[in-house]
């Protein structure tokens, strides 16, 4: 492995620093209690406590995580489930998910993936796109991965991780995390984003070669004929199936759109 050395992964999520970066994110978005009724309110008197008792925690090996609530609401036409992990729970799994991260910026993710990462949101996507298309590449194939963050096993999770981190005590944590989730790649886990993309990771070394953005779940690949485009979305359609996806069939299609055009929510 070439990023950041794995021995050292578990002093960044389990030191007070770490937490304290990871609650600070948590708190600029807007979320309702876990099951424990903890408000981020609530959770900011004696927050310096709170952090050094979770810290500790963490370092002795003793926390363990809180049941999650689940949630279900309607979006887009369907019906969706979150989980709502407590207070304190979002906080590891952001700490987890910053540290984790670091190496697969590195090591994992290819430099025309957006979406779930820092600094990398849609307008940059919309740009690279409006780059290919001004190049002449004008036929997109425009590829929704249909139910991307559910149909994964535990194990295939955490190997997920273990490809690119080999610290046995961040596995570990990982694992009790997503063991108490109903499923591991659960909406509303702070670790779902991280490990969706990491589903994906192995589709995207095999399009090298394509002229390509993915934006989250939503693959481009940019083609110069009808034909051409054809050809690759076949191609992208097998390679999802060949590693246990499928594209939305409503939202996958060939066509020739401006840059603005992609990318959209719904």
């Amino acid at each position: 492995m070439s990023g950041p050395a794995a021995h050292s992964l578990m002093g960044q999520v389990s030191g007070e620093r770490a937490l304290k970066r990871a609650a600070r994110q948590c708190m600029g978005r807007c979320g309702a209690p876990g099951a424990d009724n903890m408000t981020w309110r609530a959770f900011r008197q004696d927050m310096a406590l709170r952090i050094a008792a979770l810290s500790a925690a963490l370092s002795d090996g003793s926390w363990r995580p809180g049941p999650p609530r689940i949630e279900q609401f309607d979006a887009w036409g369907k019906q969706h489930t979150v989980v709502i992990p407590t207070v304190a729970d979002r906080i590891v799994h952001r700490a987890l998910r910053n540290a984790v991260e670091a190496v697969l910026h590195h090591d994992a993710y290819p430099p025309w993936m957006y979406g779930w990462r820092p600094r990398a949101g849609r307008p940059l996507a919309v740009a690279a796109a409006d780059r290919h298309l001004r190049a002449g590449r004008t036929w997109v194939v425009d590829v929704d991965v249909a139910a991307a963050s559910t149909g994964v096993a535990l194990e295939d999770a955490i190997t997920s991780v273990a490809r690119f981190v080999h610290d046995g005590s961040v596995l570990a944590l990982l694992r009790r995390i997503l063991a108490a989730l109903p499923d591991p790649l659960a909406p509303g886990s702070g670790l779902s984003p991280m490990l969706t993309n990491l589903r994906m990771t192995p589709v995207d070394l095999e399009l090298a070669g394509h002229t390509a953005v993915r934006m989250t779940d939503n693959y481009t690949l940019f083609c110069t004929t009808l034909p051409q485009a054809e050809n690759t979305y076949r191609h992208l359609v097998g390679l999802l199936h060949a590693h246990g996806m499928k594209p939305a069939p409503v939202k996958s299609k060939i066509w020739r759109p401006n840059a603005e055009d992609l990318y959209a929510a719904g």
